[in-house]
């Protein structure tokens, strides 16, 4: 009995492996989208609890919307403007806030 060969799409790759792999940035290529523990560590929050309190607070933004996800940038966004280093824009981060609020 003849083996069947995986079907290949454009890249070259077979479809069900591409769908299952995730090729790692290299490093000097810091990743964007955060799971809830790297951006506590990103943060500098010492314990899950505190992260949650920044959140709560307002601190620095929730995940994604619709996601579990927070973006490192708006991260970024957030605690320069509120230690004073965001250049005067507009107050990106509460553009964004107010957008995408529950």
């Amino acid at each position: 009995m003849r083996q069947r060969q995986p079907r290949q799409h454009s890249g070259g790759v077979a479809m069900g492996e591409a769908v299952r792999r995730i090729v790692d940035l290299p490093a000097n290529i810091p990743k964007r989208g955060l799971s809830k523990h790297e951006a506590a560590a990103y943060c500098g929050c010492e314990t899950m609890d505190a992260f949650n309190t920044w959140v709560k607070r307002k601190i620095v933004p929730g995940p994604i919307p619709g996601t579990s996800r927070w973006d490192r940038l708006a991260i970024d966004a957030a605690l320069d403007r509120l230690s004073g280093l965001a250049k005067d824009k507009g107050d990106d981060f509460d553009q964004w806030a107010r957008k995408n609020a529950d």
